[in-house]
């Protein structure tokens, strides 16, 4: 092994130990919350209480500059609630679903959600796939624009895209096996995104872009061509999740697609707190759409 791979492992495993560490943190302070949750479930006789959640995935749900007042959609979600929920942020920022569902991610989602005293889990939130598309491998789902006449239209190299969705969704199955062998009452929520702005604005000097520069290297630098071509990937991503939830009990789908303008994106792939406000918004409402949860968030 040479040096500069030691060194490559060595930073892999300190973050690993770090992030391992934050989480053993956020699960002995939201164990508080989940304790107190359980104790109202047995002395209130029929009456509202609040919901556990687990919220599992990417940076939608766990958003990390450490920017005042910058939240996500978990935290955001929190604080719009009207009875406050205990609420386990599994997630983590720049996690791909296949990651998130390999051997060690899916070894940790199983331990939280399988241990009696974390639950009953009423809700697992789950945020995922933007990573799987986005970053250097986006340019794979494009088509070179001179291929295709400039049309962005055509701008989506459709056999890949269903190849990678195929990816995703076999993740999200995972997920899905996993909720219903551990938790096998608690209601799984999706959602997709909202159309990101491919402007070239990364999170950070070592975070992002993820988007154009892969839109310009195949020929697509108009913003506006760009977009198109985002939303149409975007788009099918959505569809390949409703189907999943037509297709299995107790999965819901937030409908997120289009609620954010362009002023509520801080980048090109996370909003602005206001624009996390605003999808959190969808969450709580599609919550309270649910009979059994209308009165506890």
């Amino acid at each position: 092994m040479s040096t500069h791979d030691a060194t490559e492992n060595n930073v892999y495993s300190e973050t690993q130990r770090r992030i391992e560490e934050d989480l053993k943190r956020r699960a002995e302070e939201n164990q508080a919350r989940v304790d107190e949750i359980r104790q109202q479930r047995r002395h209130l006789s029929g009456g509202p209480t609040p919901l556990i959640i687990v919220a599992d995935g990417d940076s939608w749900f766990d958003y990390p500059l450490p920017l005042i007042g910058h939240t996500d959609v978990a935290d955001s979600l929190q604080s719009q609630a009207t009875l406050t929920p205990a609420m386990m942020k599994l997630a983590h920022y720049g996690e791909a679903t296949t990651t998130l569902m390999g051997v060690t991610k899916r070894q940790r989602l199983i331990d939280y959600i399988s241990e009696p005293a974390h639950g009953p889990i009423d809700v697992l939130m789950f945020s995922g796939g933007g990573n799987d598309l986005v970053g250097d491998q986006f340019r794979f789902w494009l088509e070179n624009a001179t291929d295709v006449n400039n049309d962005p239209t055509q701008g989506v190299n459709n056999e890949l895209l269903r190849d990678i969705l195929g990816v995703i969704n076999g993740a999200y199955l995972e997920l899905i096996r996993i909720r219903n062998r551990y938790a096998s009452h608690a209601t799984i929520l999706l959602h997709a995104y909202d159309f990101a702005i491919p402007t070239g604005i990364g999170a950070c000097p070592f975070a992002g872009p993820w988007l154009r520069p892969s839109l310009v290297e195949q020929g697509w630098p108009d913003v506006k061509q760009g977009r198109h071509i985002v939303k149409a990937i975007l788009e099918a991503f959505r569809s390949r999740l409703k189907e999943l939830c037509a297709a299995n009990k107790n999965v819901v789908l937030v409908e997120t697609q289009g609620t954010l303008s362009s002023g509520d994106w801080a980048n090109e792939l996370h909003p602005t707190p206001d624009g996390f406000d605003k999808i959190a918004a969808r969450f709580r409402s599609k919550l309270r759409s649910i009979p059994k949860f209308k009165n506890r968030i």
